[in-house]
């Protein structure tokens, strides 16, 4: 009897389970059943989700695109749209993911450009203050002119120069607080190759007037006054009005041909540095893909 009740159990057990599995298989497959919407009409629906930040539902279309019609070209731009609205929610790892899918399985498309463009964004909201490592920075700055030298005038150019100009800024701003460090420790050494950096690779940086002073300085005190008046020179040419010349002027006024004319610095031929006067604002923006 008890053998009976046993098996009977069991039957009933092995009977709900795979009910379940077939209940809930039927449950998923439903969830693409009566879709008569076009790829086209499912691509508008998931923007029109993305414009009123709707973003799950957005990819709940897209991903309706990708199951119903894979090889549609819809469901190709489908991969950047995702990749974008993972950058939405700040979830840069699957944005990197779906920009390196769609760079493997689409090298010759049109859009691989704005691919290239998420991938590099994803670092470049990341970088750091000053005082912090900046890997995310150098590796952003790489991609960004990766993208300006492979794919020269597209339509992220402009805004992907005015980012590199304040990635460049970060960079500059962070070496010139080493070299003050080293400066402050007496390693004079040490702060001449920062300094020279800045000077050599980041000339059009908020912080190339503050390194030019700070490379006169210490090569007057080196009794280096050429090398001094070189710096002081190209301080004087270019920004004639800043703090930091008339510090370096006071500085080195009593070397020989400062105060015997008013463009004293001409003689020495300096280097004219590009550089606009607007300040860079730290903007996290990105393009969509159209």
């Amino acid at each position: 009897m008890k053998n009976s009740i046993l098996i009977l159990l069991l039957c009933f057990f092995i009977i709900s389970c795979s009910s379940n599995d077939k209940d809930e298989t039927n449950n998923d497959q439903s969830f693409y059943k009566n879709i008569y919407l076009e790829d086209y009409e499912l691509f508008d629906n998931a923007f029109l989700y993305i414009r009123s930040n709707q973003l799950e539902l957005a990819l709940i279309e897209l991903d309706k695109i990708e199951v119903l019609y894979p090889s549609s070209s819809f469901a190709k731009k489908s991969i950047l749209v995702r990749a974008y609205i993972n950058f939405l929610n700040k979830d840069y790892e699957k944005t990197r993911v779906l920009a390196e899918t769609y760079k493997k399985y689409y090298p010759g498309s049109k859009d691989i450009v704005y691919a290239h463009y998420l991938d590099a964004m994803t670092y470049y909201v990341l970088m750091k203050k000053s005082e912090y490592s900046q890997e995310n920075t150098d590796t952003a700055l790489n991609k960004f002119n990766f993208i300006l030298n492979a794919y020269p005038n597209s339509k992220y150019e402009i805004d992907i120069l005015t980012k590199i100009k304040l990635i460049n800024n970060n960079l500059a701003a962070e070496k010139l607080n080493i070299a003050k460090f080293y400066l402050d420790k007496g390693n004079t050494n040490g702060s001449l190759v920062y300094l020279t950096d800045i000077f050599n690779n980041h000339s059009s940086s908020l912080s190339i007037e503050e390194t030019l002073f700070l490379l006169t300085k210490i090569y007057f005190s080196l009794d280096e006054y050429e090398l001094a008046k070189h710096y002081a020179s190209i301080l004087a040419f270019n920004f004639p009005e800043s703090k930091w010349y008339q510090k370096t002027y006071n500085l080195i006024n009593g070397l020989e041909e400062i105060t015997k004319k008013e463009n004293w610095y001409e003689k020495l031929n300096p280097i004219k540095i590009f550089r606009k006067d607007e300040k860079s604002s730290n903007s996290i923006s990105i393009q969509s893909i159209e």
